[in-house]
């Protein structure tokens, strides 16, 4: 007999795979549980429901280690994050992949944009500082994911197979750019 605790992280996992690769609205609770190899009614005993084991996905995303960087570092450390090349094996279930398949979600959508607004573009802007660093913040995020997205999920052949030190270096350049706006 599986342990509670076995069992509950059994749920994340599946969850999370099957959550932030199909979408909130394209996974079933019995998609979850068969994948988990559990009972369908254990997601209400440990989470109340679909949306309490989405929302503890979603608890466990780490924050955005780029924020800890000081203000010296901080959009090199913004750049590297978004910068890293397709990994095959880490980057089917990952937080950006989450953001992508679940930000129009009917169900999730406003939850997923409030986390992105509350959790990056937010803290950013308060580190960020200066004048209309809501503006700034946000620019300098749309730079990041649009360049993530266009080289790790549409895997653009002038952007996935440029070597990792242009493509920083070309988002660098674009990401002073963006934190310039305004001044």
């Amino acid at each position: 007999m599986s342990q509670p605790n076995s069992t509950r992280k059994k749920l994340l996992d599946a969850a999370r795979k099957l959550f932030w690769t199909r979408g909130y609205s394209n996974v079933s609770v019995r998609d979850i549980t068969k994948a988990a190899g559990v009972d369908v009614a254990l997601v209400s005993r440990y989470f109340g429901s679909k949306q309490g084991l989405f929302e503890a996905t979603l608890a466990e995303i780490a924050p955005w280690e780029a924020l800890d960087a000081s203000p010296d570092d901080l959009l090199a450390a913004a750049v590297a994050s978004f910068s890293k090349p397709f990994d095959p094996e880490g980057d089917q279930a990952n937080p950006f992949t989450m953001l992508l398949a679940n930000v129009i979600d009917p169900e999730m959508g406003d939850t997923v944009r409030g986390m992105v607004q509350h959790n990056l573009a937010d803290p950013l802007a308060r580190k960020l500082g200066g004048s209309n660093p809501d503006e700034r913040a946000a620019m300098l995020l749309a730079i990041l994911f649009g360049m993530a997205l266009m080289r790790k999920n549409f895997r653009i052949d002038a952007l996935s197979t440029k070597p990792l030190k242009e493509i920083e270096a070309q988002i660098h350049h674009l990401a002073v750019a963006a934190l310039q706006f305004g001044d």
